[in-house]
């Protein structure tokens, strides 16, 4: 048998057949001890080999009655989130150098025993390509539709005495990363909440990874949001459609003057099947601009920037999906304003976003003409 065959021979006994098998010492629990040898981490140059050895050093962890030590055990020795460590686990995602040191302890690498994996750590960072992630595209009739290059201001006053005159109903256009006067922006999330890979076509990503903390080369050092999301979600998930949980902002709030995030579940995934929109995009509307209303009461909050809940890969009808989010925003400020919140931006991205966020709040009875 090799000698890296995954367990050490410590007596060969007969099985039932005559065969000779091999099994581990007993380890005084009633158990066998887990003796593969420790990985070698000069040999790590992948995320590929990284995921392999944390696989070993799992199964070398390994409690009695366990093929290998869990997800969940792992979560508990190191804080994070069982939905952050399985990235990092199945090689999708290199971890933050201070998660993946954390990761280490809690896989039973002594200190002494660090420095050659620390090692290894930046091996592999080096040798992946810095990435930035990808302008956003929306499917509009089975293409796509590019990122507006500029970014343009369309605000429209609620008409009727019953409306302050502060209260506005806007568009931005452009690029979400050009916006800088919106106290709060909202992230279409999914049901899981579970926020997208930063290579991904979507607004999760690019909250996602312009939130996160980088190194001098770009590379994502600490994954703020998503943690944070993932933290407070843990164990509800999958939320009800429409459900928000407000996280900070993390970068964004030097970056673009942002004070809060307010993830709202947009879409729903299916196994094998992609996202869909959720069938009720006004509740989304509503519950979001309520929980701003309560950021508005306790942290001077003015104004909220929400893109077109699950007109992306979810694909969701353009027009209308607006036509829905437009009618809750008025619903609110009619009938559950509690005088906060100011104003209120829907976020046009693609030339096609743009014209029918237009035609929509040009057209509504309950909008007067653009303001100045």
């Amino acid at each position: 048998m090799p000698r890296d065959a995954g367990f050490r021979l410590s007596a060969n006994v007969r099985d039932g057949s005559g065969q000779r098998t091999a099994r581990t010492p007993d380890d005084g629990r009633g158990g066998m001890t887990h003796a593969e040898r420790p990985p070698d981490p000069g040999r790590l140059h992948t995320l590929d080999d990284l995921a392999q050895a944390f696989t070993r050093l799992r199964r070398r962890g390994a409690r009695k009655g366990q093929v290998q030590l869990s997800v969940r055990d792992l979560s508990a020795r190191t804080g994070k989130a069982p939905s952050t460590l399985d990235a990092y686990l199945r090689g999708t995602r290199l971890p933050p150098a201070d998660v993946y040191e954390d990761l280490l302890r809690a896989l039973g690498i002594p200190v002494s025993d660090l420095r050659p994996w620390l090692d290894a750590w930046e091996r592999i960072a080096d040798a992946r390509p810095t990435r930035q992630p990808p302008d956003r595209v929306t499917a509009q009739s089975g293409g796509k539709s590019a990122l507006l290059g500029g970014s343009e201001r369309f605000l429209y006053r609620l008409a009727g005495e019953r409306y302050r005159a502060s209260t506005i109903v806007g568009v931005i256009t452009g690029d979400i990363r050009r916006v800088r006067d919106a106290d709060v922006w909202v992230n279409s999330e999914n049901t899981e909440m579970r926020m997208s890979r930063f290579e991904e076509y979507s607004i999760s990503a690019i909250i996602r990874f312009d939130g996160a903390k980088h190194d001098e080369r770009g590379r994502v050092v600490e994954d703020t949001i998503a943690e944070e999301l993932a933290r407070k979600v843990s164990g509800r998930a999958p939320v009800a459609a429409g459900s928000v949980i407000t996280t900070g902002s993390g970068e964004l709030a030097e970056q673009n003057r942002v004070r809060h995030i307010i993830h709202v579940a947009a879409v729903r995934g299916e196994p094998g099947e992609g996202y869909r929109q959720v069938a009720d995009i006004g509740r989304c509307v509503s519950n979001v601009l309520v929980e701003a209303e309560r950021l508005a009461a306790v942290d001077s909050v003015r104004s909220v920037l929400i893109p077109l809940l699950g007109t992306g890969v979810a694909g969701g009808r353009l027009e209308p999906t607006v036509r829905t989010m437009v009618a809750s925003i008025v619903d609110h400020f009619t009938f559950h304003h509690e005088g906060g919140l100011r104003t209120v931006y829907l976020l046009a991205s693609t030339e096609p976003e743009r014209e029918v966020c237009r035609s929509v709040l040009s057209g509504g009875p309950f909008l007067a003409a653009p303001a100045a």
